[in-house]
């Protein structure tokens, strides 16, 4: 009898301990759930603020991190409801708001960590690209304003050049017209003393 005894005190001993046990589990899934819970409203909020931002680099980095937050939420709530837990309304709603801003359904479970990781990649492939022929267009803008101020030179060179060649040419042909009439004018005065000294000898011999 006293054997008896034992053994059930025993059975029962060991029947509170895995009670207790599976009590502690289900605790730890809970905390487990409700973390992944709070990091993807947090990932949610930081996506929310990159996508205002419009920073296509921070927008990529956000959408990481919310796929991560996905993946980490739904293993939570997996192990947390197998053990009896019951996942909250408003945390099923954050998910299918996270799913839409994912481009997925809004009842998504997968999770695509290389999809989004190499998204990022391209992206940032996509904003170096961009930046290199902003770069490249700056440098070929400038080489195009160096032209045009080297071109507004040598117009400005030729066209003082074409002046002093027509003010030359001017002033040569002013020369050549007042040479001529000085010859005019010698002439004339020539041919007058002449015609006087004609005069002169025909009233002599007279």
């Amino acid at each position: 009898m006293k054997n008896i005894i034992i053994i059930c005190l025993l059975t029962f001993s060991l029947a509170a301990c895995n009670t207790a046990t599976k009590k502690e589990e289900k605790i730890d899934f809970t905390k487990s759930y409700e973390t992944a819970a709070l990091a993807l409203t947090n990932a949610q909020l930081n996506y929310d603020a990159a996508v205002a931002s419009k920073d296509t680099t921070r927008i990529a980095a956000a959408k990481i991190q919310l796929e991560t937050a996905k993946t980490n939420y739904l293993n939570s709530k997996t192990y947390y409801t197998a053990n009896g837990g019951i996942v909250k309304a408003e945390d099923e709603q954050l998910l299918a708001k996270a799913n839409t801003a994912l481009g997925k359904p809004i009842n998504d479970t997968t999770t695509t960590m290389a999809a989004a990781a190499g998204k990022f990649i391209d992206s940032s492939k996509v904003n170096a690209d961009k930046n290199v022929k902003q770069v490249l267009g700056a440098i070929a803008t400038g080489e195009n304003k160096v032209k045009q101020i080297s071109d507004a030179v040598t117009t400005g060179q030729n066209t003082v050049k074409n002046n002093v060649i027509k003010a030359n040419e001017s002033l040569k042909k002013a020369n050549d017209s007042t040479k001529k009439r000085l010859e005019e004018i010698k002439k004339q005065g020539n041919d007058l003393l002449n015609l006087f000294k004609r005069k002169a000898d025909t009233t002599k011999n007279n």
